[in-house]
């Protein structure tokens, strides 16, 4: 992406949204001795219609804000996915190709369902197969 895209995308939307929610709020505040007279001369359903249309309109923006936010964050050091809701992983291959796909939790880290790749977790112990438990016993 150009410079001047990458400029738009982290400034300019933002704050244009921003400004758009409290645009109503600050405009009713700004012109209010504009519109009191205005507004005493409508009819009072007509006056809730509007400030009903204008909250509509600011949660509307406010939903919009927060649905920009990502909703997945990257976990550096097991490499995969999180979700910022439910805390669930996802696999970083399968997202590269544009599926997004849990992951089964198992003994030692995360595995893809999808592409079969396994991904350790650094924080739980390595834990020895039974197989090989069973065989250091059976020498004794």
């Amino acid at each position: 992406m150009t410079p001047l895209g990458e400029f738009l995308k982290k400034w300019w939307l933002p704050v244009a949204a921003l400004l758009l929610a409290s645009s109503p709020t600050v405009g009713v505040l700004w012109f209010r001795k504009f519109l009191e007279p205005y507004v005493a001369s409508q009819d009072p359903m007509v006056v809730l219609n509007i400030g009903a249309l204008l909250l509509w309109l600011i949660l509307l923006l406010a939903a919009f804000l927060f649905l920009q936010r990502p909703w997945l964050q990257w976990d550096e050091p097991t490499g995969t996915w999180v979700s910022c809701f439910t805390q669930l992983r996802y696999c970083a291959k399968c997202r590269a190709t544009k599926v997004i796909t849990p992951l089964k939790n198992e003994v030692t880290g995360w595995r893809c369902m999808n592409c079969q790749s396994f991904f350790y977790d650094p924080a739980r112990s390595h834990i020895e197969s039974p197989k090989k438990r069973a065989a250091k016993s059976d020498r004794v």
